[in-house]
């Protein structure tokens, strides 16, 4: 409801509670000023104003009848509206010696309103009405002695030189009143601003501190962020190196947690990460920290440790922390960690090196099944060094057009026909000469580099396609590898589709390997993907199957046309032809069932071949026929090829 003028005039806000420390502080400041003011006035009245008129001791006495008693009440009441009272007295009272030290001339009473004007400093309107009210009191007494001539230190008391009697005081009066508003006014505007100054400060300040807070910490668990951990680690290491103390640096990262998201959503995976922190909390000391530096990989500092057996504990307790059961809003879930160790100083002395340290190690652990841990080793080092030697060599080795195809026939088991080829990639390297895919697809695969590869090793198969068709090589198809890393590009279909309008080619021609990992992984996208490259006409084989996560359902479920047996298996075959190869058996039993064309790759010798054959597998690929060829003694084989084996 609006208020009157009136009402706005006397009605002063009240200090809220979040304001009145900061209105406290500056109370005592305000009385220090005060203060220093009540000395000056002293030093005025008793060295100044007394020069002229011979008011010496008058000015010093009175002077230190006001100030000295206020600074001793200072300690008491400091801050407080009594104090606040008695510094408006005082100051009035020195109006009072100024017009008596003046004979009541009229320029001294202007100190009046000075004086009441200097007192809207407080912020506090009790101190205006004191000073005012002692203004009133001063007037009538005063002009009371004046009448009837009573001296004060043999001087005569005079409120006016000029007379006037309480007409003028009556008059005086009405001007301090009129001030005494108007000073009111402006102490509430005063108050109002200065409340919600403090308000917005400290808004201000507490998203400052909110934003200190989360550029220092992970939004999701709560945990020191990257930023974060690299401070207290400079920390720790200055410690460390002054009272010779060894600490380890231990990498964590989420088996396969990446399955969670896809499969149960990021929220699940979000209240997942946050389960993990505390219970990661849960188990270390007070003095070790635990960080989140991004997705599922967690930093833990441990600081406390005898030696070597007792970290191993310790990482034997993180392990068996992983495999209990974890319980996510109704989902059951079982997880496992690969953690690698960095140790100073036997590692490194230096902050960063730690952290890549640690992360080497931990890639290693997970290479070598995930589920355990893995110290850095300098031997480790050297591996990484070198593959991203061979990482940076790759990049120049594409764009200076050092990587080829090789093709290894593939040849139908019961006519010896080459029914197509398989295009294995070589790496034609200026110093090193060719290079097999053995050394550095795998680097591809965990730089990332094997999309860009793969997009070139795709384009290059169609090319070939192209060739074999120009020269009327209508019923060879040609396959090559699509990696995981490849099948997530979302845009993979689309490249397809344009590549093969470009080239012109029949798209029966051409043919896509994936292996099963990339079905359990990606399902419901992979499912989706192979409909679509399918609705091209392109043939999809599933590559060294019976060494991933076979499953029947997933054979049944996708729209492939092709099960290739790993080379694995083929090697079980004996002379015997005994049980030893009863896998083989299964695939291409499993495979006829389903009215897929059945693929053995690896084959090398002619029993192999022959076992294969009474078996009903339709082609066959290896050395027994062919190893791969450049794409010109490819050509020659095929303008050789007879309906038989050579």
């Amino acid at each position: 409801m609006k208020r009157s003028i009136l009402e706005q005039l006397v009605t002063f806000p009240r200090i809220p509670m979040f304001a009145r420390k900061s209105f406290q502080d500056h109370f005592v400041q305000a009385d220090q000023v005060m203060l220093v003011l009540l000395a000056l006035h002293w030093i005025v009245a008793t060295f100044v104003t007394s020069i002229t008129y011979h008011t010496y001791w008058y000015g010093f006495i009175s002077g230190g009848m006001i100030t000295l008693p206020l600074l001793a009440l200072y300690p008491s009441f400091k801050g407080t509206q009594t104090m606040r009272a008695l510094v408006a007295v005082g100051l009035m009272l020195f109006s009072v010696v100024f017009i008596q030290q003046h004979f009541g001339r009229i320029e001294m009473h202007f100190h009046i309103f000075i004086a009441m004007g200097i007192l809207t400093l407080y912020k506090d309107v009790v101190p205006v009405f004191v000073a005012a009210a002692t203004t009133l009191i001063h007037h009538l007494v005063f002009n009371y002695l004046q009448m009837y001539d009573i001296s004060l230190f043999e001087m005569p008391v005079m409120i006016f030189n000029y007379g006037g009697g309480f007409s003028i005081v009556a008059l005086h009066t009405l001007w301090v009143l009129i001030e005494v508003l108007i000073l009111g006014y402006i102490i509430k505007l005063h108050i109002e601003y200065s409340v919600k100054l403090i308000q917005s400060e400290k808004q201000i300040s507490g998203l400052n501190e909110e934003l200190n807070y989360t550029s220092l910490h992970d939004t999701l668990t709560g945990l020191p962020n990257r930023y974060n951990l690299h401070a207290q680690l400079n920390f720790i290491v200055s410690n460390a190196r002054r009272y010779h103390r060894p600490f380890a640096v231990l990498c964590l990262d989420l088996d396969h947690f990446k399955n969670v998201n896809d499969t149960l959503g990021h929220s699940v995976g979000d209240t997942l990460l946050v389960d993990v922190a505390k219970k990661l909390l849960a188990i270390v000391n007070t003095n070790d920290i635990v960080s989140r530096i991004g997705g599922d990989e967690f930093i833990v500092i441990v600081n406390d440790f005898d030696d070597q057996s007792a970290l191993e504990r310790i990482l034997m307790e993180i392990l068996s922390l992983f495999h209990h059961e974890w319980v996510v809003e109704t989902h059951f879930l079982r997880l496992s960690v690969s953690i690698g160790v960095a140790l100073y100083p036997d590692d490194t002395h230096n902050v960063d090196e730690l952290l890549r340290f640690a992360d080497i190690a931990m890639y290693k652990a997970k290479g070598e099944g995930r589920d355990r841990f893995s110290f850095f080793t300098a031997s480790l080092n050297q591996k990484i060094h070198k593959e991203v030697e061979i990482a940076n060599d790759m990049y120049r080795g594409l764009h200076a057009g050092e990587f080829v195809l090789y093709y290894q026939p593939k040849v139908d088991i019961a006519t010896g026909k080459i029914m197509g080829a398989e295009a294995l990639i070589r790496w034609e390297h200026p110093l090193k000469g060719l290079i097999s895919p053995d050394n550095f697809i795998h680097i591809a695969e965990n730089t990332g580099f094997i999309v860009k590869l793969g997009k070139w090793i795709i384009e290059e198969t169609l090319r070939m396609i192209r060739r074999l068709m120009d020269q009327c090589y209508t019923d060879v198809q040609i396959a090559c590898n699509v990696s995981t890393k490849q099948f997530q590009n979302l845009l993979l279909y689309e490249e397809l589709k344009v590549l093969i309008d470009v080239y012109g080619i029949d798209p029966q021609l051409f043919s896509i390997e994936i292996t099963e990992s990339v079905m359990v992984d990606y399902l419901e996208a992979t499912l989706e993907m192979l409909e679509n490259i399918q609705g091209l006409g392109i043939h999809i084989c599933i590559d060294d199957f019976g060494t991933g996560y076979s499953s029947l359902s997933y054979l049944q479920k996708l729209p492939i046309g092709s099960l290739k047996i790993d080379k694995s298996f083929v090697d079980d075959i004996t002379l015997q032809g005994d049980n030893s190869s009863i896998l083989v058996n299964t695939i291409i039993a499993m495979g006829k069932a389903l009215r897929l064309h059945i693929v053995a790759e690896g084959v090398e010798h002619q029993y192999q071949m022959e076992y294969l054959k009474t078996k009903g597998c339709d082609t066959i690929q290896g050395y027994y026929f062919s190893k791969p060829l450049c794409e010109e003694d490819f050509f020659r084989m095929l303008q050789k090829n007879g309906d038989s084996f050579p």
